[in-house]
């Protein structure tokens, strides 16, 4: 199978962990694999070597008749497929939430490819139940696949040094008013100056708000933010992380989270929607409501003060990591790759 993925630009993020671990398992199974982006620069030609070493041929451009399927990757691969509708099997991978979904609901043609593409392919069950339903209820039944992102199991190595006697908080995703680090910040110093605790904050510095901006330059023994950092580096953060915490306020399933799982380590989340039927509060992480930093405050002095509360929700969360591993994850990606070929060649 001759397999082609759009993705609009490259940088540190879930879609493209995602787009990397398909490519290289796809590729191990015998398909022939190409990436169409832009032009690579900066940061993002750094990304180059992972997708040449995953197996694929990177390209800018590329005809339609070279390959037997094409992948959509994030919403703003649109424009992009848009164009390729009725020349080849088209499969939309989305990977965003309730703002993605507001900005198709915005764009008539975005709206009109929906029904066009072979396949949507949503990461969880509640993404396609509680945020973008009202956008899928008028489509044909089957045209809408949950497919989790693939997520390998980490690989075993040595944790990132820290203070002796501190507990470090760890939060990864680009830094910007969607994730809302700025409430970890707060709720961090809400703990108090004598709190043997420590925050790092990994990622690209998009916006953090100004009064969180202010703690952190304040407190700079308390707050670390090393900026975007290659996978190895975040593997040997969250080997040393005691704590991972995302509050964000829109999320598409976040990857971040599961990651610090196979980890073994406690999770604190806002309580999304595209959580449902994932984390469960109490069970296997912590979740409290977008914004509540009081809240986030008490449940990071929870898991400081209680090591046993922490042990237990670690363990109930390896568990929700069992349905993010390759053998499970690649199997319904590749069935459903091969079913839209066949679907077409049918027609």
């Amino acid at each position: 199978m001759r397999v082609l993925f759009v993705i609009h630009e490259l940088s540190l993020n879930g879609a493209v962990t995602t787009l990397v671990s398909q490519v290289r398992h796809l590729v191990a199974a015998g398909a022939r694999v190409t990436v169409v982006t832009p032009k690579l620069e900066g940061a993002a030609a750094a990304l180059r070597a992972d997708i040449v070493a995953a197996g694929a041929d990177l390209v800018t451009e590329t005809t339609t008749d070279e390959h037997d399927i094409a992948v959509g990757c994030t919403i703003f691969a649109a424009e992009a497929l848009a164009g390729m509708v009725g020349r080849l099997p088209l499969v939309w991978r989305i990977h965003e939430g309730w703002a993605g979904a507001q900005h198709v609901l915005a764009n008539p043609k975005a709206v009109a490819l929906l029904s066009a593409v072979d396949k949507l392919v949503l990461p969880s069950r509640g993404v396609v139940e509680r945020i973008w339903a009202p956008l899928l209820s008028g489509l044909p039944p089957g045209r809408v696949a949950v497919v989790p992102p693939l997520l390998p199991p980490p690989e075993a190595g040595d944790a990132a040094p820290k203070t002796a006697g501190h507990k470090r908080v760890l939060c990864v995703g680009s830094i910007q008013p969607r994730k809302r680090q700025g409430d970890l910040v707060r709720a961090m110093a809400g703990l108090g100056p004598a709190a043997p605790v420590e925050c790092v904050l990994v990622g690209e510095r998009v916006q953090l708000d100004p009064p969180a901006d202010a703690i952190v330059a304040a407190h700079p023994d308390r707050f670390v933010l090393p900026g975007a950092l290659p996978p190895e580096a975040v593997q040997r953060l969250y080997r040393s992380a005691d704590i991972f915490a995302l509050p964000s306020g829109d999320e598409s399933l976040a990857q971040t989270p599961i990651q610090a799982a196979w980890h073994g380590v406690p999770v604190v989340l806002s309580d999304l929607d595209c959580y449902a039927g994932v984390w469960k509060h109490g069970v296997n992480a912590l979740l409290h409501p977008v914004g509540e930093v009081e809240l986030l405050a008490w449940y990071l002095r929870m898991l400081i003060a209680s090591p046993t509360l922490g042990r237990r929700l670690a363990m109930t969360a390896r568990a929700v990591t069992a349905g993010f591993g390759p053998a499970h994850t690649t199997a319904l990606f590749a069935a459903l790759l091969e079913g839209v070929v066949a679907g077409w060649a049918g027609r």
